[in-house]
């Protein structure tokens, strides 16, 4: 029997996970008036021996001084995060078995939201980030564009045209690049990408290199998503290929129970994008206000179809605050 999924409701995914962003974006953006303040009270009240005082200040200043680091300069920090998916329990799908197999370098980004916070400059630092891995293959995991009533879309996503790979560029769609919510931009895209050298996977299945499969999902929340439909020209395959899947949201994985039928996907590798790793994370308490209903929303996991990795992704949407997350992209080997 297949799995049922359904997305969350319109009113949560338009209004209230906005308006929850839009109060937070105030909270830190506060922050750049609080740090000044509550440091010159700290002094004032340490000048006059008033020490508890001047210590509560002290903290204040020091909490709002973290505030203005996650809202000003940790979503510009663009980091490199590489995957070793064959040690400690990561998953030996990916793993090369033999010295002598040959491995391809792959890059993997999503969601870089291109729009309102981020664009032309910020897609330029992501594509020179990604070519200065020397990448066999790049990837991207949707979600190109955020709020566009800033730019045209071909001039956000012009930076593109330059990744450089040896095996192409390939890219799925996200919710946002089919107007959930904001306009519907997928027309658009799905015309617009193949002029930037980016082939687009709507439920395809292609063969890169001499061993590996790559599988691009299309969007979940859309229902347009078939991967058995993906697979299905690819049974044939020998069985040393490596299969990769390419998605958007990680809710893929609550319906894969429905697919047994389907070996491919007993040691599949799954590379997804969309919750931004919870873009403002508190540890030790549990994903808030994340747009899914998997615990998949951050990091590397082991299931019994293959090893999934759930980016941070490149941008944001509603607010440009990320606290213990940082934009990134991806490089792992297969």
């Amino acid at each position: 029997m297949a799995v049922q999924y359904s997305r969350p409701s319109n009113f949560i995914v338009r209004s209230v996970g906005p308006i929850a962003e839009w109060a937070i974006d105030w909270i830190f953006l506060s922050s750049a008036a609080i740090t000044p303040l509550a440091t010159a009270a700290a002094v004032y009240f340490g000048f006059i021996a008033a020490p508890l005082l001047a210590g509560l200040c002290a903290l204040a200043a020091a909490g709002a001084a973290w505030g203005m680091y996650a809202r000003f300069v940790a979503p510009w920090q663009l980091r490199v995060k590489k995957l070793d998916l064959g040690a400690g329990g990561s998953g030996t799908a990916l793993a090369a078995s033999a010295s002598d197999r040959p491995r391809l370098k792959v890059v993997f980004f999503s969601d870089l939201h291109l729009g309102q916070f981020k664009r032309q400059e910020w897609a330029q630092r992501v594509v020179e980030a990604a070519n200065a891995q020397s990448p066999d293959l790049v990837l991207i995991g949707g979600d190109f564009v955020g709020k566009t009533e800033c730019c045209e879309v071909a001039d956000l996503l012009m930076p593109l045209r330059h990744l450089r790979a040896t095996h192409g560029v390939y890219a799925v769609l996200g919710n946002h690049d089919y107007g959930i919510p904001g306009p519907d931009h997928s027309d658009e895209l799905i015309q617009l990408l193949p002029q930037l050298n980016i082939r687009l996977l709507r439920n395809e299945c292609v063969t890169i290199g001499e061993e590996v499969l790559l599988v691009g999902v299309d969007e979940l929340w859309t229902g347009r998503d078939d991967l058995p439909g993906a697979l299905t020209p690819c049974h044939s395959r020998p069985p040393t290929t490596r299969v990769v899947v390419l998605g958007h949201n990680p809710d893929l994985m609550l319906k894969l129970d429905s697919h047994r039928g389907h070996p491919e996907l007993k040691d599949a590798f799954f590379i997804f994008g969309h919750t931004h790793q919870g873009q403002i994370y508190i540890p030790l308490l549990p994903g808030l206000a994340i747009p899914i209903k998997s615990k998949f929303y951050r990091g590397l996991h082991r299931t019994r179809h293959g090893t999934l990795y759930v980016s941070s992704g490149c941008g944001e949407n509603n607010t440009p605050t990320r606290l213990n997350t940082w934009p990134e992209i991806v490089v792992f080997e297969v």
